[in-house]
This record gives structure tokens, C-alpha cells and sequence, in this order.
């Protein structure tokens, strides 16, 4: 049994109501919500950390000599900032994906 015969299977026993490519983006919608949890934590510790949204933050760091750990927590920050933001975008493109499918 090839593997992609094997997947369509698990795909109609797990998703019986759904498309093979509807399920794949029911799976595919499940990570990107986690994925947008994991960067809306990271951005909220890093918002309590320093007391401040990103934008102030940010123009701190460019504006002054950030400390190493200030301009680490920089990067990590904007990771998570940029990655609500595609994680967001991502999420409503599977759901139209699913719901058009």
C-alpha cells in the first residue's frame, strides 16, 4: 500500500465527513493555531518582561546600546510579533480552504 493510499485512508477514518484535501487543511489548521498560541505567549512574557508593547521596545533598542540580553530578547520578540501575524494570516486561508473545499 503506497504511503499516500495509506494517508487517504487514516484521512477518510479520522475526517469521514471531509475531503482528502479538506482534511490535510484541518491538520494543517490545527498546527497553525498551536504555532499562533506558542508566538502570542512568547510575545505576552516578553510584554510583561518589559512592561511595553513591541513599537516602544523597539524603538528603544534602535534608538540606545541595548544590552546583549535586551537586543537577544529584541529578536526573539520580533520573531513571535512576525509570526502572530503569519500564523493569523495563515489561519484564515485554511479555513477558507476547508470551508470551500
Amino acid at each position: 500500500m503506497a504511503l499516500s493510499t495509506r494517508l487517504q485512508s487514516s484521512a477518510r477514518r479520522l475526517f469521514p465527513n471531509l475531503k482528502p484535501e479538506q482534511a490535510m487543511a484541518e491538520l494543517l489548521l490545527e498546527r497553525a493555531q498551536k504555532n499562533l498560541i506558542r508566538f502570542q505567549s512568547m510575545a505576552r512574557q516578553f510584554e510583561q518582561k518589559y512592561a511595553q508593547q513591541f513599537d516602544e521596545f523597539r524603538q528603544q533598542v534602535v534608538s540606545g546600546k541595548p544590552s546583549p540580553n535586551q537586543e537577544q530578547d529584541y529578536f526573539d520578540w520580533e520573531l513571535a510579533v512576525t509570526g502572530i501575524d503569519d500564523m493569523e494570516a495563515e489561519i484564515k486561508r485554511l479555513r477558507e480552504m476547508s470551508a470551500g473545499t
